[in-house]
């Protein structure tokens, strides 16, 4: 599996999705829609809809508006809303069958399996293969889900899909066992690992080899082809997080640390400043935790793990006794994110403090 393909299938069913590709190109002047669309860059989710409801007077291009605005309702977790202007997107769309119209419809399936509604979901995954056949990502998800309804012959039929559609290449069969590890499946994912073992090497990137080689319970392994990558410059944010990670079960935190703020110097990515900070945490370090979390906080631009930063950077100045601070950004999360039960306990805790 190619590098691009992954990296859309983890980006796919994701709490909060990258919209750049819906940026207008080569205008001079900003409209209402472009204003919408930078700030559900920036997740300020209420100043886009205000800018998308007034593009959606002006009748811009009503497919993109009610597009962005969907996005930006998903940032708010309003997915009843959501639903609805991605519907009246495809709407718009007529008969167009795009990249635009797939995406959309793999926006519904995230939104309705946020809603539990799992079989809308894979009724929106069905949509994306009418329109392309060929796309392994839609029966990767599918799959996915129904293994969440608990339908293992329904989400082996389309993991096996996946795998074909993709001439069975290694990364698409550790991405399946990868599913499997999560729910504790292990067993019933031993043969697509199995497959990975035996796929041509010469097909597979140092990434896959790496996974491979993590799976298989060799750490060194996974850390000589990920520091390849490394050494040729050819290291993405995947890989420093899984190199980051093998560092770590190595009990060799220096190593991890060194990799991620290697990869910091020149790469602004929200993603290694949370793993950093988790790092430093793990070994007790909370005010370096607390610089890192921040760090990454302070990178809002399509920044897809904002949400876990900002818990992060709450339990750290709980461990660093800073029960007001927490306290009063533990309430903020609350406001932006919803009551999420841990959170709500956090605060009432906090508040006693």
């Amino acid at each position: 599996m190619s590098m691009a393909k992954r990296n859309k299938i983890l980006s796919i069913l994701s709490a909060v999705i990258t919209i750049g590709l819906l940026s207008g190109c080569g205008k001079t002047e900003k409209t209402d829609l472009d204003n919408g669309l930078a700030s559900v860059t920036l997740q300020e989710y209420d100043d886009a809809l205000d800018f998308l409801k007034q593009a959606e007077k002006n009748e811009e291009d009503l497919e993109s508006v009610y597009r962005a605005e969907g996005l930006a309702y998903m940032g708010l977790r309003d997915y009843g809303n959501a639903v609805s202007a991605f519907k009246k997107a495809l709407a718009y769309a007529g008969t167009k069958t795009g990249e635009a119209e797939k995406d959309i419809n793999y926006y519904l399936a995230l939104c309705y399996a946020k809603q539990d509604d799992y079989a809308a979901a894979i009724e929106r995954l069905d949509a994306v293969s009418a329109l392309d056949p060929s796309d392994e990502t839609a029966a990767l998800e599918r799959g996915k889900l129904k293994l969440y309804m608990n339908d293992k012959a329904g989400a082996k039929a389309d993991f096996d899909l996946a795998a074909g559609a993709d001439k069975g290449h290694a990364g698409v069969y550790i991405d399946i066992y990868d599913v499997y590890s999560s729910k504790g499946l292990e067993k019933d994912g031993a043969e697509y690992l199995e497959a990975a073992r035996t796929a041509d090497p010469e097909k597979m990137d140092d990434y896959d080899k790496a996974r491979l080689c993590y799976y298989t319970y060799d750490l060194e392994g996974a850390c000589h082809y990920l520091e390849y990558a490394r050494s040729i410059g050819k290291a993405d944010s995947d890989m420093i997080r899984l190199l980051g990670h093998c560092y770590r079960e190595l009990d060799k935190y220096e190593n991890a640390t060194a990799i991620y703020l290697g990869y910091l110097e020149d790469h602004a990515e929200p993603e290694i400043c949370n793993e950093l900070g988790i790092s430093y945490a793990e070994e007790g370090d909370y005010t370096k935790a607390l610089d890192a979390f921040r760090m990454g906080i302070n990178m809002p631009e399509d920044n897809t793990c904002m949400q876990e930063l900002k818990r992060n950077e709450i339990v750290c100045l709980e461990n660093l006794k800073n029960y007001k601070e927490a306290a009063e950004l533990a309430s903020v999360y609350i406001t932006q994110y919803g009551e999420d039960p841990d959170m709500v306990k956090e605060l009432a805790f906090l508040s006693t403090r």
